[in-house]
């Protein structure tokens, strides 16, 4: 759901961010954990999917036009092995799993592209249990084969991998809880059902993964116009490595109607 529009999706919010200087791609599979994702991507398939299709130009001196990687699991894995041992992950699997997945990408879009990893999010267990009545009704067992403390323990785990790979890492788990903290846990309201990012956890994710960007990543950050803050247009800037500080093409402003061959005259774009 990250590219929901009408869940105000985080990718989509990070699409407008970056609009005429990069693309969003979404490759996240519904109900995946780590394990299933990475035997789709050693299937035919799956590599094409992910990693071929979005290096149509091939790596050339390690360097792909692929700027970043965004690494989002744990929701899944982190089930209850004795509730859902269909989508539980063991921990050391995990963390094990996270490895060969920046593995892979570094594999396929070259050692220096950047990794950023998310945890998965807290789970809230009044909106867990309401969600679980409303769907199954009767049949409802009151046991929550996904919780707090579990999400906890793969939240940690991915701070871990994240740490030991020297790569930035929001902390989604922890980061929700203390933006909205006090009585009644409003934190919930980053959560539609307890579980899933709801249009406020779309945004929140969002704009702190854009936060993240512009701590570690300033060369592919975006900022926007002084006047507006918007950053879809000629008063935004961009950082070197998305091709210049204006973007890919130039913007209408630079182009002087009388001479306006000028303004598109080729120009080196960096790869970095």
């Amino acid at each position: 759901m990250s590219l929901s529009a009408s869940l105000s999706g985080w990718g989509t919010h990070l699409a407008d961010i970056y609009q005429r200087r990069c693309d969003v791609y979404n490759r996240g599979m519904s109900g995946y954990n780590t394990d299933w994702y990475i035997k789709y991507l050693e299937s035919e398939q799956g590599r094409y999917d992910v990693f071929d299709s979005m290096t149509a130009n091939g790596v050339a001196d390690g360097v792909s036009d692929v700027k970043l990687c965004i690494i989002f699991f744990g929701a899944n894995d982190a089930s209850c092995s004795k509730l859902n041992p269909r989508h539980h992950v063991p921990v050391p699997t995990f963390k094990s799993n996270l490895r060969t997945l920046v593995s892979m990408c570094q594999d396929s879009f070259g050692e220096k592209v950047r990794i950023i990893f998310v945890t998965p999010p807290p789970v809230h267990h009044e909106s867990r249990l309401k969600f679980q009545v409303e769907r199954y009704g009767d049949q409802a067992t009151g046991d929550l084969e996904r919780n707090l403390e579990l999400s906890s323990q793969y939240s940690i785990a991915v701070e871990d991998v994240a740490n030991e790979l020297k790569c930035p890492c929001l902390n989604v788990w922890k980061s929700m809880q203390d933006a909205a903290p006090g009585e009644g846990e409003k934190w919930s309201k980053y959560l539609s059902d307890g579980l899933h990012l709801s249009s406020e956890g779309n945004m929140f994710v969002g704009e702190s993964v854009k936060t993240l960007i512009d701590e570690f990543y300033p060369e592919i950050s975006v900022q926007g116009c002084p006047y507006t803050g918007y950053t879809g247009s000629s008063g935004s800037k961009g950082g070197y490595a998305l091709g210049s500080e204006k973007g890919v093409g130039p913007w209408h402003d630079e182009i002087d109607h009388s001479e306006a061959d000028k303004a598109f005259e080729p120009k080196k774009v960096p790869r970095s």
